[in-house]
């Protein structure tokens, strides 16, 4: 018998020492051993056919302390009919535990999946056959990765969405608790037809103080702008692109725009910096480690990130956290979190370039710094005590 419980987590979401995708799940999990109320054990999730390996000899790597052991995860190309070998997934999920890992159902106290599937699958199998509560968290907007799969087209997609909905929804209605990351999360949940699963909890994605914080270093001359975010389409970075060109044509040219990422429309920025004469105001920077970002953040005098499918955002908070003022579009989950002065003059309307370049300009005149606090440790003492007040309670008496 554990001298803790075990609080097992399930993702697909984990860092690497090469790759930074899912700091946050990183930063929660830590939380929540910081706390000493569990030991956290992971489960890294991956497609059998793909996957991501930082050694290709062995299932198992360490990340800033943490064992991570990695699950490879059968099922069919283009999220076809998922579930299809959940036994096999869910045996095999079981020999890690009880082989690698070396633990046994009754060590474990909760089992905390980042996603439906495949995470929320397996956690809800565990629930089902052992009686552990089984929490899902949601990081998306699309909760039922309707829009995952690419290969199938016509009926055949609407088929399978309708499969995955179906299937998706009862795993939903049997977790003992669903997360989202913001209520705009929750309310995509609760707006769906045939959702019937009232136990819900709100965790926003804190921030590490100790990573990011305020150096209250002197600013440059220049006004400078970060933005984080692949290029994709929902991220829009061309409306920041037209904002800045518009205030060039203003005579604003003391501006320099930083931005990091990569993606599909990256190629349709920079012709469009090229054909209007921008390459002096923005400047593309390299990939930073999660670690190296609070040096990033620190230099700049606003964040702007004008994503209109956006069930949080990371990048918001940890800006905030050092001191620096966000502009990020209405009906995101970030407006969730902030202040209404910060309402009023840091969102704007789906791709409005005009209203981001008057923002920015009162920025530039009104440089001032903004006081949040989105400590991750505190954020996970509540949620922790929600579990142990309202959930786990129900599942000692048997109550679910």
């Amino acid at each position: 018998m554990k001298s803790k419980k075990i609080y097992l987590e399930i993702t697909p979401f984990f860092p690497t020492s090469k790759h930074f995708f899912g700091p946050y799940i990183y930063d929660q999990a830590n939380a929540i051993r910081k706390s000493g109320k569990y030991e956290v054990v992971i489960v890294k999730v991956r497609n059998k056919h793909n996957p991501e390996r930082p050694d290709k000899k062995s299932n198992v790597y360490e990340y800033d302390g943490f064992k991570v052991y990695n699950l490879d995860i059968y099922d069919l190309p283009s999220s076809t009919l998922p579930g299809l070998f959940q036994r096999i997934n869910f045996n095999n999920m079981m020999k890690l535990l009880d082989q690698t890992i070396e633990i046994k159902p009754t060590d474990i106290g909760v089992v905390h999946a980042h996603t439906v599937y495949p995470a929320g699958a397996l956690a809800v199998e565990l629930q089902n056959r052992f009686g552990i509560p089984a929490l899902i968290q949601h990081h998306g907007l699309d909760v039922f990765q309707q829009d995952s799969g690419r290969l199938l087209k016509g009926l055949a997609n609407t088929w399978n969405n309708t499969y995955k909905m179906r299937y998706f929804l009862n795993l939903v209605n049997n977790a003992a608790l669903n997360i989202g990351v913001s209520q705009k999360v929750l309310n995509v949940l609760n707006s769906t037809e045939g959702f019937k699963n009232t136990s819900q909890y709100v965790l926003y994605n804190g921030v590490d103080i100790n990573k990011f914080y305020s150096l209250n270093q002197e600013k440059s001359e220049l006004f400078t702008i970060g933005c984080i975010g692949n290029f994709w389409p929902l991220k829009d970075h061309m409306t920041l692109l037209k904002a800045v060109n518009l205030l060039k044509e203003r005579g604003l040219q003391n501006i320099r725009v930083k931005l990091i990422g990569t993606g599909p429309t990256l190629q349709e920025c920079q012709a469009y910096i090229k054909e209007h004469g921008l390459s002096e105001m923005v400047i593309f920077e390299k990939e930073l480690h999660h670690r190296e970002l609070n040096a990033f953040y620190n230099s700049l005098d606003l964040f702007v990130l004008p994503s209109y499918y956006e069930a949080f955002g990371c990048v918001y908070t940890e800006a905030m956290q050092t001191g620096v003022p966000i502009i990020a579009v209405k009906g995101q989950g970030i407006e969730e979190v902030l202040s209404p002065e910060d309402k009023k003059l840091g969102l704007i309307e789906k791709g409005d370039y005009r209203h981001l370049a008057d923002l920015i300009e009162f920025r530039y005149n009104h440089r001032s710094k903004v006081d949040y606090d989105f400590d991750i440790d505190q954020y996970i003492t509540q949620f922790l005590q929600f579990l142990e007040q309202e959930i786990l309670p129900k599942w000692h008496k048997g109550q679910r």
